[in-house]
């Protein structure tokens, strides 16, 4: 989630590991060990490629990941030649034929689907709906989203804030890679009635989705409200109707709207209400701390004190954001409380004090500090107390990342002559390292999911490109090219990815798909670095 890669930008005063190197990078001395085994990186490519051209939703669950053991293997591994029997052994032919008949007929019997369970009386019937049409396989279902209908003669005002509210509400849906969506021909429209007394569901159905999403501006007690129905055109019955008052924010309530679709529709929760807080530049300088929603409207700047605000990472479980700062003579940790925006000083030892990191239940930073000669990873509570060193190594450790059941941590070292991933239990027991292709890996990212870890990679050419590893470390591949692209950082549901890119000639935030799909800027602020996702939020 820090910036630790900006390895060719010599004058970058932000860059973590060349702040605590303060050397030259192109004085690195080769690798001293190679790599285990051969990466099979176009295999990976191509099949993770494909996992997006298809129907199917990528299988990343959170069951992957529970601790040092994989439970289930979803990454593509080398596939090795069959073993061919001699010719001239007929017999023992027709006797492993019978054996492996055996051994598949035991497999299809065990690999039935579970019996789904008869939902109990009371259940609310969006709940049924999700539990009746789960299978085994996961599949994106198709939607249609009928334009918002308005009462005649409402205010031409209000009848494009319901217009916009419902393209937002949209954009979120797509957004959010669980569903495909039918839409009409150019120059087209679907003309079919979707009033809440008689919709048009034959209608609408010939469109080929599955769920149609209706919308309709409702007035109650001098209150506008937008209701909202889903309707399940293979059945032809409604799923699900809510009412949303347009008060306050009219995108707040599409983003509220949209992530309580997914859930119905999917079980998953969704990540439209949650915002990235980054670190903007305001001079050479001076670069304060500022945030956008996750689709860049709404840029907020929350910081004003002047200096560099850096490294920001978000508190997954209260409003309260920790950074890095230059004091007196030290760069220190602050807490920056986002409610009373009160800001309380978490470590000012000696040395440096950089990259914290909050575990997954806000209760432990992980933070990089130098007060004992080297920087090294500590850990230490919410309040800064509590300090105990993790690491202990003649490098240089720095850059640590929570694995989301807090178990381990993922980090930079340049123990064996260069940066690379290192992963360590949080006890500080079973250090291994996890990056063994290139010469200069940083920025460790941890996905939610457990079964990822995004970093940032220098290629042969100069540029940092930020690439993907699965925990084993034996395959990865990279999603981005051309000039610089550094800083990765995880949406809450782990199907998205923030960084920062200087593609345009200026560092600006933007984020795409976990494949590296869909790259998109979101930030225009003339100078953005570090993103840090938030949790899920309310307001």
């Amino acid at each position: 989630m820090v910036n630790g890669a900006a390895a060719n930008r010599r004058d970058d005063p932000s860059s973590p590991f060349l702040i605590a190197r303060q050397v030259r990078p192109d004085s690195e001395r080769p690798l001293s060990d190679k790599a285990p085994a051969v990466r099979a990186v176009a295999t990976f490519e191509a099949q993770l490629r494909a996992a997006t051209d298809t129907a199917s939703f990528p299988n990343r669950h959170e069951d992957n990941y529970t601790g040092t053991k994989k439970t289930r293997q979803t990454w593509p591994q080398r596939t090795q030649p069959r073993p061919r029997l001699p010719r001239r052994c007929p017999l023992l032919r027709t006797v492993t034929a019978l054996l492996a008949a055996l051994v598949l007929l035991a497999q299809a019997q065990n690999e039935q689907p579970p019996l789904t369970p008869a939902p109990d009386v009371g259940v609310p019937a969006e709940e049924v709906w999700a539990k009746l049409t789960s299978g085994r396989g996961r599949r994106k279902f198709s939607l249609v989203v009928a334009p918002f209908t308005t009462p005649v003669g409402t205010d031409a005002k209000l009848t494009v804030q319901v217009h916009d509210t419902r393209a937002v509400f949209e954009a979120d849906l797509k957004y959010s890679l669980y569903f495909t969506f039918e839409e009409p021909e150019s120059g087209k429209v679907w003309s079919f009635s979707t009033d809440a007394k008689k919709p048009d569901l034959k209608g609408w159905n010939t469109t080929g989705a599955q769920i149609l999403i209706c919308g309709e501006l409702l007035t109650r007690k001098g209150q506008e409200q937008i209701q909202l129905r889903l309707y399940d055109l293979e059945s032809q019955r409604l799923i699900a109707t809510k009412t949303y008052a347009l008060t306050g924010s009219w995108r707040w309530v599409a983003h509220q709207m949209a992530d309580e679709v997914i859930n119905i529709l999917t079980g998953e929760d969704g990540i439209s209400r949650t915002r990235i807080v980054f670190s903007q530049a305001l001079g050479r300088e001076t670069k304060e701390l500022a945030m956008v929603d996750y689709d860049g409207a709404g840029l907020t700047q929350l910081t004003s004190s002047g200096g560099l605000k850096l490294y920001p990472d978000w508190c997954p479980k209260t409003a309260r954001l920790a950074y890095c700062s230059f004091g007196t003579s030290t760069l220190n940790i602050y807490a920056l409380d986002l409610v009373t925006r009160r800001t309380t000083v978490l470590s000012d030892r000696k040395g440096l004090n950089t990259t914290p990191a909050w575990s997954s239940d806000g209760r432990t930073l992980a933070v990089s500090l130098s007060f004992e000669g080297q920087p090294e990873i500590y850990l230490m509570d919410a309040d800064g107390r509590n300090l105990r060193r993790l690491t202990f190594s003649p490098g240089i450790d720095i850059s640590p990342s929570w694995s989301p059941n807090g178990r381990q941590l993922a980090f930079v070292s340049d123990r064996t002559g260069t940066p690379q991933i290192y992963i360590i239990n949080a006890d500080g027991t079973d250090l291994r390292r996890l990056t063994y292709e290139g010469s200069y890996n940083t920025s460790p990212a941890w996905s939610p999911r457990g079964d990822l870890i995004a970093f940032v990679q220098r290629q042969p050419g100069g540029t940092n490109q930020i690439c993907v590893t699965n925990i084993a470390g034996d395959t990865y591949m990279r999603l981005t090219s051309g000039r610089n692209n550094e800083d990765p950082c995880w949406s809450p549901d782990g199907l998205h990815i923030a960084f920062s890119s200087d593609r345009t000639g200026v560092f600006e935030i933007y984020t795409m798909d976990w494949t590296g799909a869909r790259q998109t800027r979101i930030t225009q602020t003339g100078g953005a670095y570090s993103p840090a996702w938030s949790p899920r939020l309310t307001r």
